[in-house]
């Protein structure tokens, strides 16, 4: 009797112990963090809808600037009147470029402006530091290459790109794709332009 008493007291201590782990469940695991993509320059980036070729890595590797994959097919001007905007920026297009927005009938004045606007949120006309610097990188061998490889429009050499930077009501400046120069050309005169994109 004492040993049946004994199994019994041994069966519902197991069985107790046995339900007690199965009410025990483990903490899931969470997903690790998905690292970061570092860029480098001649990569192509493609996110959110802003598609262009790196020529710009910051430290971290992960943000810098984008140059649009293609250009207008015919080049266009500065502005169509003379006055002074204040868009005299040197190394930030992009507030040159939200300062042409907000003048009065921008949209029937400023073409270059207007084709940047058509590629859709965050882009950019380049001041004339960025405009410099898109042009000495975009003229190696390696960033022609990415060009050719994604299917972007090259840069014409022989002609002059322009800035979003101006230098009075008359004059805007403009960088010579093949000397990396700058010069000071009539806002009237037409020229390449490009567009860029932070990231």
């Amino acid at each position: 009797m004492k040993k049946y008493f004994a199994l019994l007291v041994a069966t519902l201590f197991i069985v107790g112990c046995d339900k007690e782990n199965s009410d025990i469940t483990a903490e899931p695991t969470p997903d690790p963090e998905p690292s970061a993509k570092s860029y480098q320059i001649g990569d192509l980036y493609d996110k959110d809808g802003v598609k262009g070729l790196v020529f710009r890595v910051n430290e971290d590797g992960e943000s810098g600037l984008i140059v649009s994959l293609t250009e207008p097919e015919q080049m266009k001007a500065w502005s169509t009147e003379f006055i002074t905007t204040d868009a005299t920026v040197r190394n930030c297009g992009e507030q040159n470029t939200a300062l042409i927005y907000t003048l009065q009938d921008w949209q029937s004045k400023y073409p270059a402006f207007v084709w940047c606007k058509s590629l859709g949120s965050g882009w950019y006309i380049p001041s004339i530091d960025e405009l410099r610097e898109l042009l000495i990188i975009g003229s190696g061998n390696s960033f022609a290459h990415a060009i050719y490889n994604h299917k972007a429009t090259p840069f014409a050499k022989d002609y002059h790109y322009l800035s979003s930077t101006e230098m009075d009501q008359w004059w805007v400046y403009t960088v010579d794709a093949k000397s990396h120069n700058q010069s000071a050309n009539y806002k009237q005169y037409t020229y390449h332009v490009r567009a860029i994109h932070s990231f």
